[in-house]
């Protein structure tokens, strides 16, 4: 082929060679940036698509882990208040027996008594997390979102007031009636400890697993959007050679209609 000085087409391939050189390179040199080589739809419509579908669910099962974790802070504290409960009926159960001794001055135990009462409702009005009651027995159950698609699990409101448990007054001029109220109670304060250890191990798991799938989610999601920094480095040092290449390239391309001059002289 000829040279022409209207029309250079070995300029305009090497140009269209160092464009599209030039175009990988910024891809390439984003992906370093970022560390996503699927950062917005162009890059791939599909994994794109799928990819924000997918941190949809993280976000949405991050929630949910925030909302295991006040469901499990609320049961512990209820468990607390349950168990400080049941070792102060250990306490009145050792006073009652007292009572039974001859020579012992029950009235001095009765007050002892009346005070761990008062202790064991006063825990009962205390054991609040963030405003929620589990042991009051006039609070509503605690609903705590364990799934997505609003999957939740429902802690039932234990009632451990000393009125519920029979023990409202107990009479130590009657040790064995007193003693046969606080076995009720003892048994009582055990299945609302046995209720909420139940429910919380369920909590426990179901964090455990939430916290599983999140991870596996976004293990996945790294998979489909991340971008290979080592291979992308190797590719941007070969790519800036090529790119040093065809600028040479072009200006020995743009050169060449000058040797027409040479035919003049």
């Amino acid at each position: 082929m000829g040279l022409s000085i209207n029309t250079n087409t070995t300029a305009m391939a090497a140009l269209r060679t160092l464009s599209l050189t030039q175009n990988a390179l910024s891809e390439t040199q984003r992906q370093i940036e970022t560390g996503l080589k699927v950062a917005e739809p162009k890059d791939n419509p599909a994994s794109f698509t799928i990819a924000q579908a997918m941190r949809g669910d993280i976000a949405s099962l991050e929630a949910i882990e925030e909302g295991l974790t006040f469901g499990q802070a609320t049961v512990s504290m209820a468990n607390a208040g349950a168990l400080q409960i049941s070792n102060l009926l250990i306490d009145i159960n050792q006073k009652i027996t007292q009572a039974f001794n001859d020579g012992l001055d029950v009235t001095v135990l009765q007050t002892e008594v009346d005070a761990l009462l008062a202790s064991i409702t006063s825990t009962v009005n205390t054991t609040i997390f963030n405003g929620v009651n589990l042991i009051d027995g006039v609070s509503p159950n605690l609903d705590v979102l364990t799934g997505l698609g609003g999957i939740t699990q429902t802690v039932a409101t234990q009632d451990l007031r000393i009125a519920t448990l029979g023990i409202g007054t107990l009479d130590l001029t009657n040790p064995a009636a007193a003693l046969t109220a606080l076995d009720g109670a003892e048994a009582l304060v055990g299945d609302a400890i046995t209720a909420l250890g139940t429910a919380a191990n369920s909590l426990d798991s179901q964090a455990e697993f939430t916290q599983l799938l999140t991870d596996k989610l976004k293990e996945g999601l790294g998979i489909l959007v991340d971008a290979d920094l080592a291979e992308a480095s190797a590719e941007l040092q070969a790519l800036q050679t090529k790119e040093q290449l065809g600028i040479q390239s072009l200006s020995i391309a743009n050169s060449r209609p000058q040797s027409i001059l040479q035919l003049f002289q």
